[in-house]
């Protein structure tokens, strides 16, 4: 006999074939109405769905894929994590964009039990069942390692998305029990086409692509990526990649944070990999990213954009010099700017188009 899907919500375990006929606890947050209204779309055989992208590196704008589609994508990961029924699955992003509806998605095609939680930078704070599945942003992944580590023992499959995972935190995981998993993707692509092992005797220093995946290159050295249920144009991005063979690549940075400072093109994260090695050496803990401002002379020039109270001159100075030990003139940030909060978009990541127009 097939064992009931089930979904907790308001700490209620609800059977999913009570949802299909409209039952719904009475007392339920946002992130559960949420979550219920899709799953009753779901169980009711709805055949199209709506995303927004987050608009962290430009404009919002809607897309739609077709059902079928987001099966697909869901048994991909299945497959690559060895996902099972009867499975855990915690929800704690948003369900209103792609990744949180597709760890929805992926519960019920698989066949998982869904834990919803609202969207939080500790999201395993009161939750007492173990947990086979989730999906974190690094916020929530730091948060916990600093002020819950006890708790990720609860956990057996972590696939992390929505930003790069920086190397002390990825150092951080090496030797907890977890299998834990950068992701590589966006809502084009319906969340992520590759996986990256992180921690472990398996771990990995590239992204691997699912089965099905196609990747090339442009003449911008930008990832290209194509797979039949995404439909039959190719998605060209503005991720910079090393194209490793025709299974695996390493990500290098964005092209629209390519700063041309004097005729040298210079990565954002490259800088910014480094900056924050020097915060942390200096012991200065900030939110922080790099970007180009115009400059009549050098055209852009590399700029450093703090959140929070300016830093004394000494400390500046501080972090200049540290930096001149891995960056060349052209890539060291010219001039610091601060701002009292960073605007973020509603999946938390840091959204520096309306951040830059604060400054």
């Amino acid at each position: 006999m097939t064992r009931p899907l089930r979904l907790k919500a308001a700490n209620e375990w609800l059977n999913l074939a009570d949802l299909k006929n409209g039952h719904t606890p009475v007392s339920l947050n946002d992130q559960e109405k949420n979550a219920l209204q899709f799953c009753h779309q779901w169980l009711n055989g709805q055949q199209k769905f709506e995303f927004q992208t987050s608009g962290s590196t430009g404009i919002p704008k809607r897309i739609s894929f077709k059902r079928e589609q987001l099966e697909v994508s869901a048994r991909l990961t299945e497959k690559a994590l060895h996902l099972q029924p009867g499975y855990s699955a915690l929800i704690c992003l948003d369900v209103n964009f792609i990744a949180g509806t597709m760890m929805m998605v992926r519960s019920l095609v698989t066949g998982m039990d869904m834990i919803i939680k609202s969207p939080s930078g500790n999201p395993l704070n009161g939750i007492s069942d173990n947990i086979d599945f989730v999906a974190l942003v690094p916020y929530q992944l730091v948060t916990v390692l600093d002020q819950f580590p006890s708790a990720l023992s609860k956990l057996k499959t972590v696939i992390i998305g929505g930003a790069p995972l920086k190397e002390p935190a990825i150092e951080r995981l090496r030797d907890l029990s977890p299998a834990f998993y950068a992701t590589y993707g966006m809502t084009e692509t319906i969340t992520h086409v590759a996986l990256q092992k992180l921690n472990g005797q398996d771990r990995q220093n590239s992204f691997q692509l699912l089965p099905g995946i196609r990747a090339a290159t442009d003449d911008r050295s930008c990832l290209i990526i194509t797979a039949s249920y995404l439909g039959r144009k190719a998605i060209i991005t503005n991720d910079i990649i090393e194209l490793l063979d025709e299974k695996r690549f390493r990500w290098i940075g964005r092209y629209d944070q390519i700063i041309n400072s004097g005729g040298i093109k210079v990565s954002a994260e490259k800088v910014e990999k480094v900056v924050d090695s020097g915060l942390r050496e200096l012991k200065i803990q900030r939110r922080f990213f790099i970007t180009g401002l115009p400059d009549s002379k050098l055209g852009e020039q590399v700029v450093l954009i703090l959140e929070g109270d300016p830093l004394s001159h000494g400390q500046e100075h501080g972090i200049k010099t540290v930096l001149t030990r891995e960056l060349n003139t052209y890539e060291i940030p010219k001039i610091f700017l601060y701002v009292s909060s960073f605007v973020e978009t509603n999946t938390q990541k840091i959204d520096r188009v309306r951040t830059m127009k604060l400054v």
